[in-house]
Protein backbone atom coordinates (compact mmCIF):
# COMPACT_ATOMS: atom_id res chain seq x y z
CA UNK A 1 0.00 0.00 0.00
CA UNK A 2 2.78 2.32 1.50
CA UNK A 3 4.86 1.58 -2.47
CA UNK A 4 1.78 1.94 -4.28
CA UNK A 5 0.63 5.52 -2.69
CA UNK A 6 4.78 6.40 -3.28
CA UNK A 7 4.64 5.57 -6.66
CA UNK A 8 1.37 7.10 -7.33
CA UNK A 9 2.70 10.50 -6.15
CA UNK A 10 5.45 10.12 -8.49
CA UNK A 11 3.04 9.71 -11.59
CA UNK A 12 1.26 12.55 -10.81
CA UNK A 13 3.96 14.64 -9.89
CA UNK A 14 5.83 13.89 -13.55
CA UNK A 15 2.66 14.68 -15.20
CA UNK A 16 2.78 17.95 -13.47
CA UNK A 17 6.47 18.41 -14.77
CA UNK A 18 5.64 16.99 -18.13
CA UNK A 19 2.78 19.60 -18.91
CA UNK A 20 4.63 22.44 -18.04
CA UNK A 21 7.85 21.23 -19.55
CA UNK A 22 5.76 21.28 -22.56
CA UNK A 23 4.29 24.58 -21.92
CA UNK A 24 7.72 26.16 -21.23
CA UNK A 25 9.14 24.16 -24.33
CA UNK A 26 6.48 26.02 -26.60
CA UNK A 27 7.09 28.95 -25.62
CA UNK A 28 11.15 28.74 -25.81
CA UNK A 29 10.16 28.35 -29.62
CA UNK A 30 8.06 31.17 -29.40
CA UNK A 31 10.97 33.42 -28.00
CA UNK A 32 13.48 31.28 -30.41
CA UNK A 33 11.52 32.82 -33.55
CA UNK A 34 11.09 35.91 -32.40
CA UNK A 35 14.40 36.78 -32.16
CA UNK A 36 16.25 34.03 -34.19
CA UNK A 37 18.33 32.68 -32.17
CA UNK A 38 18.99 29.62 -34.05
CA UNK A 39 20.21 32.13 -37.08
CA UNK A 40 21.88 33.95 -35.16
CA UNK A 41 24.15 31.37 -32.94
CA UNK A 42 24.78 29.45 -36.00
CA UNK A 43 26.20 32.71 -37.39
CA UNK A 44 28.05 33.50 -34.50
CA UNK A 45 29.74 30.01 -34.63
CA UNK A 46 30.67 30.30 -38.34
CA UNK A 47 32.59 33.96 -37.55
CA UNK A 48 34.59 32.12 -34.62
CA UNK A 49 35.63 29.79 -37.40
CA UNK A 50 36.56 32.52 -40.08
CA UNK A 51 37.70 35.85 -38.11
CA UNK A 52 39.79 37.05 -40.41
CA UNK A 53 40.38 40.54 -39.04
CA UNK A 54 38.94 43.12 -41.30
CA UNK A 55 38.49 40.69 -44.03
CA UNK A 56 34.80 39.81 -42.98
CA UNK A 57 34.51 36.57 -44.67
CA UNK A 58 31.70 35.10 -42.62
CA UNK A 59 30.11 38.22 -44.38
CA UNK A 60 30.88 37.08 -47.65
CA UNK A 61 30.00 33.56 -46.70
CA UNK A 62 26.48 34.40 -45.58
CA UNK A 63 26.32 36.68 -48.95
CA UNK A 64 27.14 33.73 -51.33
CA UNK A 65 24.18 32.31 -53.67
CA UNK A 66 24.36 28.82 -52.14
CA UNK A 67 23.57 30.21 -48.57
CA UNK A 68 21.06 32.95 -49.87
CA UNK A 69 19.26 30.16 -51.44
CA UNK A 70 18.74 28.21 -47.82
CA UNK A 71 16.98 30.51 -45.81
CA UNK A 72 13.87 32.85 -46.89
CA UNK A 73 14.42 36.22 -48.81
CA UNK A 74 16.08 38.90 -46.48
CA UNK A 75 16.77 36.32 -43.40
CA UNK A 76 19.32 33.94 -42.25
CA UNK A 77 19.83 30.92 -42.42
CA UNK A 78 19.48 28.84 -39.42
CA UNK A 79 20.83 25.64 -40.68
CA UNK A 80 23.56 25.24 -43.28
CA UNK A 81 24.78 21.42 -44.50
CA UNK A 82 28.94 20.84 -44.74
CA UNK A 83 28.84 20.48 -48.07
CA UNK A 84 27.14 23.99 -48.59
CA UNK A 85 29.32 25.56 -46.08
CA UNK A 86 32.68 24.13 -48.04
CA UNK A 87 31.35 25.00 -51.31
CA UNK A 88 30.41 28.48 -50.91
CA UNK A 89 33.95 29.18 -48.77
CA UNK A 90 36.10 27.24 -51.67
CA UNK A 91 34.24 29.60 -54.03
CA UNK A 92 35.26 32.59 -51.79
CA UNK A 93 38.94 31.73 -51.53
CA UNK A 94 39.37 30.41 -54.89
CA UNK A 95 36.70 31.92 -57.29
CA UNK A 96 35.79 28.88 -59.75
CA UNK A 97 37.47 29.86 -63.61
CA UNK A 98 35.03 28.89 -66.27
CA UNK A 99 38.25 27.78 -68.69
CA UNK A 100 39.55 24.93 -66.23
CA UNK A 101 38.50 23.28 -63.18
CA UNK A 102 39.71 24.54 -59.94
CA UNK A 103 42.74 22.38 -58.60
CA UNK A 104 44.47 22.23 -55.33
CA UNK A 105 47.62 24.60 -56.27
CA UNK A 106 45.00 27.64 -57.18
CA UNK A 107 43.31 26.67 -54.07
CA UNK A 108 46.36 26.49 -52.17
CA UNK A 109 46.75 29.62 -53.97
CA UNK A 110 44.09 31.42 -52.63
CA UNK A 111 43.94 30.51 -49.26
CA UNK A 112 47.72 31.83 -48.84
CA UNK A 113 46.39 35.07 -49.56
CA UNK A 114 44.05 35.27 -46.64
CA UNK A 115 45.65 37.67 -43.89
CA UNK A 116 44.88 36.45 -41.22
CA UNK A 117 47.57 33.75 -39.78
CA UNK A 118 45.23 31.44 -37.98
CA UNK A 119 42.43 31.20 -40.74
CA UNK A 120 45.22 30.29 -43.34
CA UNK A 121 47.02 27.84 -41.10
CA UNK A 122 44.09 25.97 -40.43
CA UNK A 123 43.20 25.84 -44.45
CA UNK A 124 46.45 25.31 -45.30
CA UNK A 125 46.84 22.55 -43.07
CA UNK A 126 43.69 21.09 -44.27
CA UNK A 127 44.82 21.59 -47.94
CA UNK A 128 48.35 20.28 -47.35
CA UNK A 129 47.02 17.00 -46.10
CA UNK A 130 44.77 16.10 -48.59
CA UNK A 131 47.54 14.84 -50.87
CA UNK A 132 46.59 16.98 -54.07
CA UNK A 133 42.91 16.02 -53.60
CA UNK A 134 40.31 18.87 -53.62
CA UNK A 135 37.79 16.52 -52.84
CA UNK A 136 39.61 15.60 -50.08
CA UNK A 137 40.54 18.82 -48.84
CA UNK A 138 36.49 19.57 -49.09
CA UNK A 139 35.75 16.43 -47.17
CA UNK A 140 38.02 17.63 -44.44
CA UNK A 141 37.07 21.23 -44.27
CA UNK A 142 33.38 19.53 -43.86
CA UNK A 143 34.89 17.47 -41.15
CA UNK A 144 35.82 20.80 -39.32
CA UNK A 145 32.85 22.36 -39.93
CA UNK A 146 30.92 19.87 -38.12
CA UNK A 147 32.81 19.34 -35.40
CA UNK A 148 32.34 23.15 -34.63
CA UNK A 149 28.40 23.11 -35.42
CA UNK A 150 28.75 20.40 -32.68
CA UNK A 151 30.04 22.79 -30.47
CA UNK A 152 27.43 25.17 -31.85
CA UNK A 153 24.87 23.00 -31.03
CA UNK A 154 25.81 23.00 -26.80
CA UNK A 155 25.92 26.63 -27.42
CA UNK A 156 22.38 26.70 -28.47
CA UNK A 157 21.21 24.00 -25.78
CA UNK A 158 22.60 25.83 -23.06
CA UNK A 159 21.34 29.04 -23.96
CA UNK A 160 17.81 26.90 -24.45
CA UNK A 161 17.83 25.85 -20.71
CA UNK A 162 18.46 29.54 -19.60
CA UNK A 163 15.88 30.79 -21.10
CA UNK A 164 13.55 27.53 -20.50
CA UNK A 165 14.36 28.26 -16.73
CA UNK A 166 13.26 31.43 -16.70
CA UNK A 167 10.08 31.30 -18.60
CA UNK A 168 9.71 28.15 -15.81
CA UNK A 169 10.03 30.46 -12.92
CA UNK A 170 7.65 32.70 -14.21
CA UNK A 171 4.83 29.96 -15.34
CA UNK A 172 5.45 28.24 -12.16
CA UNK A 173 4.67 31.16 -10.19
CA UNK A 174 1.58 32.23 -12.29
CA UNK A 175 -0.12 28.74 -12.03
CA UNK A 176 1.52 27.75 -8.02
CA UNK A 177 3.20 25.33 -9.42
CA UNK A 178 4.81 24.36 -6.22
CA UNK A 179 6.51 20.76 -5.55
CA UNK A 180 5.96 20.66 -2.21
CA UNK A 181 2.69 21.58 -2.05
CA UNK A 182 2.05 19.25 -4.88
CA UNK A 183 3.36 16.27 -3.23
CA UNK A 184 1.66 17.34 0.51
CA UNK A 185 -1.90 17.49 -2.00
CA UNK A 186 -1.29 13.92 -3.70
CA UNK A 187 -0.13 12.27 -0.44
CA UNK A 188 -3.19 13.14 1.62
CA UNK A 189 -5.68 12.85 -1.03
CA UNK A 190 -6.65 9.29 -2.49
CA UNK A 191 -9.01 10.61 -5.20
CA UNK A 192 -7.25 13.45 -6.27
CA UNK A 193 -4.20 11.12 -6.67
CA UNK A 194 -6.55 8.43 -8.51
CA UNK A 195 -7.85 11.39 -10.74
CA UNK A 196 -4.73 12.49 -11.29
CA UNK A 197 -3.10 8.58 -12.38
CA UNK A 198 -5.83 7.43 -14.66
CA UNK A 199 -5.16 11.29 -16.38
CA UNK A 200 -0.99 9.95 -16.79
CA UNK A 201 -2.67 6.69 -17.93
CA UNK A 202 -4.08 8.66 -21.10
CA UNK A 203 -1.17 10.85 -21.92
CA UNK A 204 0.66 7.88 -21.89
CA UNK A 205 -0.79 5.73 -24.29
CA UNK A 206 -1.98 8.97 -26.21
CA UNK A 207 0.04 9.52 -29.70
CA UNK A 208 1.65 12.63 -28.37
CA UNK A 209 5.28 11.68 -29.17
CA UNK A 210 8.45 13.08 -26.80
CA UNK A 211 9.46 15.06 -29.63
CA UNK A 212 5.96 16.65 -30.00
CA UNK A 213 6.74 18.88 -27.27
CA UNK A 214 9.20 21.14 -29.64
CA UNK A 215 6.00 22.24 -31.35
CA UNK A 216 5.19 25.87 -31.28
CA UNK A 217 2.31 26.24 -28.47
CA UNK A 218 0.06 29.14 -27.40
CA UNK A 219 -0.44 30.40 -23.92
CA UNK A 220 -4.41 29.28 -24.26
CA UNK A 221 -3.38 25.87 -24.93
CA UNK A 222 -0.77 25.66 -22.31
CA UNK A 223 -3.62 26.92 -19.53
CA UNK A 224 -5.89 24.18 -21.61
CA UNK A 225 -3.02 21.32 -20.52
CA UNK A 226 -2.61 22.61 -17.14
CA UNK A 227 -6.92 22.41 -16.68
CA UNK A 228 -7.01 19.13 -18.01
CA UNK A 229 -4.62 17.45 -15.50
CA UNK A 230 -7.33 18.34 -13.10
CA UNK A 231 -5.20 18.66 -10.10
CA UNK A 232 -6.44 21.68 -7.34
CA UNK A 233 -2.74 21.97 -6.16
CA UNK A 234 -1.95 23.46 -9.36
CA UNK A 235 -3.15 27.51 -8.69
CA UNK A 236 -3.68 30.29 -6.78
CA UNK A 237 -6.82 30.61 -4.03
CA UNK A 238 -7.80 33.41 -2.01
CA UNK A 239 -9.32 30.98 0.03
CA UNK A 240 -7.64 31.64 3.27
CA UNK A 241 -8.40 27.59 4.52
CA UNK A 242 -6.91 25.92 1.16
CA UNK A 243 -3.00 25.42 1.08
CA UNK A 244 -3.14 27.01 -2.91
CA UNK A 245 -3.63 30.52 -1.05
CA UNK A 246 -0.24 32.70 -0.19
CA UNK A 247 0.42 32.07 3.86
CA UNK A 248 2.26 35.37 5.18
CA UNK A 249 5.52 34.51 6.82
CA UNK A 250 8.91 34.21 6.32
CA UNK A 251 8.67 30.36 6.78
CA UNK A 252 5.78 30.26 4.38
CA UNK A 253 7.16 32.10 2.05
CA UNK A 254 10.95 30.53 1.50
CA UNK A 255 8.84 26.99 1.35
CA UNK A 256 6.44 28.28 -1.38
CA UNK A 257 9.88 30.13 -3.14
CA UNK A 258 11.62 27.03 -2.77
CA UNK A 259 8.73 24.00 -4.15
CA UNK A 260 8.27 26.75 -7.22
CA UNK A 261 12.29 26.78 -7.66
CA UNK A 262 12.12 22.77 -7.65
CA UNK A 263 9.49 22.85 -10.37
CA UNK A 264 11.34 25.17 -12.26
CA UNK A 265 14.41 22.83 -12.55
CA UNK A 266 12.64 20.03 -12.62
CA UNK A 267 11.25 21.65 -16.27
CA UNK A 268 14.85 22.34 -17.32
CA UNK A 269 15.27 18.47 -17.80
CA UNK A 270 12.46 18.59 -20.98
CA UNK A 271 9.67 17.42 -21.99
CA UNK A 272 11.41 14.29 -23.66
CA UNK A 273 12.95 13.46 -20.42
CA UNK A 274 9.24 13.83 -18.42
CA UNK A 275 7.74 12.13 -21.34
CA UNK A 276 10.02 9.22 -20.83
CA UNK A 277 9.74 8.78 -17.19
CA UNK A 278 6.18 9.14 -17.18
CA UNK A 279 5.88 5.65 -19.33
CA UNK A 280 8.66 4.26 -17.70
CA UNK A 281 7.07 4.64 -14.42
CA UNK A 282 3.04 3.88 -15.11
CA UNK A 283 4.55 0.36 -16.78
CA UNK A 284 6.22 0.13 -13.57
CA UNK A 285 3.12 0.33 -11.68
CA UNK A 286 1.28 -1.61 -13.97
CA UNK A 287 3.90 -4.53 -13.97
CA UNK A 288 3.88 -4.06 -10.07
CA UNK A 289 0.46 -5.15 -9.72
CA UNK A 290 -0.18 -8.60 -11.58
CA UNK A 291 -2.46 -9.98 -9.37
CA UNK A 292 -5.16 -7.36 -10.07
CA UNK A 293 -4.64 -8.01 -13.93
CA UNK A 294 -5.06 -12.35 -13.92
CA UNK A 295 -8.44 -11.54 -11.41
CA UNK A 296 -9.76 -9.49 -13.93
CA UNK A 297 -9.06 -12.21 -16.89
CA UNK A 298 -10.58 -14.80 -14.52
CA UNK A 299 -13.85 -13.10 -14.21
CA UNK A 300 -13.96 -12.48 -17.82
CA UNK A 301 -13.64 -15.86 -19.20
Amino acid sequence: MFGSQVLEVVIGLTLIYLVLSIGCSGIKEVIAAMFSLRAKTLENGIRNMLKNGPNDFTAKLFAHPLILATAPEGQKPSYISARMFSAALFDIVAPADAAQPRTIQSLRAGVSQIPDAKLRTTLLNMIDSAAGDVDAARLKVEHWFDDTMARVTGWYKRMAQKIIFAVGLLLCAAVNADTLMIVKELWSDQALRSAVVAQAGKQAHSTISAESSNEEVSLHQIAEEIRDVNTPPIGWSRDAKDIRTWHSGPGAGALKALGILLTSFAIVMGAPFWFDMLNNVINLRLSGNPPAVRGVEASSK
